[in-house]
C-alpha cells in the first residue's frame, strides 16, 4: 500500500510530517510536496473524485491485485473522500475487501 502525503493545509510541511502515521511494513509513505499525485487524480477523476484542475486530497483509492498502471490504474475497487472525520465510509469500503482476501 502506498500512502501519499500532500501539503494542503496551512502548517503542512515535510518537517512536521510523521511518516510513521501508518506504521505497517506493508505501507510505503511518500511525501508529494509538489502535489503531483493529487493533481493527476483530480485531472483524471479516478473513482469520480476531482475534475480537471482540482487537487484530490484526503481521499482513498483501493485497487485490486490485478491492477496495472499504464495510461491509468485499472481494477478500481473503492474510492472515497474524505477520510478526516469520516472513517465510517472508509470502513464500509475496506472491511468487505479485507474479508474477501
Amino acid at each position: 500500500m502506498y500512502a501519499i502525503w500532500l501539503p494542503i493545509l496551512p502548517g503542512d510541511s515535510r518537517a512536521a510530517w510523521d511518516e510513521h502515521v501508518l506504521d505497517d511494513p506493508r505501507v510505503v509513505s511518500l511525501w508529494d510536496g509538489s502535489r503531483l499525485a493529487g493533481q493527476w487524480f483530480g485531472d483524471h477523476s479516478i473513482g469520480g473524485l476531482g475534475r480537471p484542475g482540482d487537487v484530490v486530497w484526503d481521499a482513498y483509492f483501493a485497487f485490486g491485485k490485478t491492477s496495472r498502471w499504464e495510461s491509468g490504474p485499472s481494477d478500481l475497487l473503492a474510492a472515497g473522500s474524505t477520510i478526516i472525520d469520516n472513517t465510517h465510509a472508509l470502513e464500509q469500503d475496506f472491511i468487505p475487501l479485507l474479508k474477501a482476501n
